[in-house]
């Protein structure tokens, strides 16, 4: 019960985190840069949310472990359900880009939405980062030292105390409590779909492509509408239109 209470307050954090992340980050960001791409601030936003998600990880972890008594098997799985849920968190948000740019790309619509093989580029940059991330919740664990410091640095505690406060708020709690379930659902869905592709690779067999995509004839026939040449020049912003995500919104790049 410990376990799938510890795993529910995880959830907790993580929306929570994504939600204020999104308005004191996010949001600004967008308004001032105009969304104009700019690939080191977006590179260092992305590894600043990652390391601070770590630190909270680890945070709620040692909390859990100080609240209850526990033997050193629970305390390990304590801190290998944090680790897991941190790196199916980062890989579905790696995979939701993958996902974007390999279907712009199957459409065929790399100008409209400016699309070009920097993406691809920076997506092994935060491939990199998150790496990096699971290094770093690693080390928390590995040495105590280290990780007493991040616990207490003052960024991890004003996020960690922000969260617990607006998920206490009366009303906020039942709508973030359910948000969390639908959270643990989702890390279950991707649990099981990486634990089957990596049985797939270790077995020598490939994992099972995706059919068809059914809204490509469609996107087709949008491209052959000659009522469409008027706007033959019009560029389409694919963070307003096509992925817009309060946790994160993607990056354009530079042609």
């Amino acid at each position: 019960m410990v376990f799938l209470e510890h795993l529910y307050n995880l959830s907790i954090v993580f929306v929570i985190f994504n939600l204020v992340w999104g308005i004191i980050v996010t949001l600004p960001k967008a308004f001032i840069t105009g969304f104009n791409s700019n690939n080191l601030l977006n590179h260092f936003l992305s590894a600043l949310k990652f390391l601070i998600l770590s630190n909270l990880t680890f945070s709620k972890c040692l909390k859990c472990i100080q609240e209850n008594s526990m033997s050193i098997f629970e305390l390990t799985f304590i801190y290998i359900i944090g680790g897991t849920v941190l790196f199916l968190y980062i890989i579905g948000k790696l995979n939701k880009k993958k996902s974007m740019l390999s279907f712009v790309s199957n459409m065929g619509l790399h100008g409209k939405f400016n699309i070009n093989s920097n993406n691809s580029k920076n997506l092994k940059y935060e491939n990199h980062i998150a790496g990096i991330t699971i290094v770093f919740f690693t080390a928390c664990i590995g040495f105590p030292i280290f990780g007493e410091i991040i616990n207490n640095n003052p960024l991890n505690i004003w996020f960690y105390y922000t969260i617990e406060g607006l998920y206490q708020a009366p009303i906020l709690k039942g709508i973030f409590g359910i948000s969390g379930v639908f959270f643990m659902a989702s890390i279950f869905q991707k649990g099981i779909a990486t634990i089957k592709d990596l049985v797939l690779k270790l077995s020598g067999q490939k994992p099972k492509e995706m059919g068809k995509n059914p809204l490509e004839e469609v996107f087709k026939n949008v491209n052959g509408n000659p009522f469409s040449e008027s706007k033959k020049s019009e560029k389409i912003d694919i963070d307003d239109d096509l992925y817009v995500d309060f946790e994160e919104l993607d990056e354009k790049e530079n042609p």
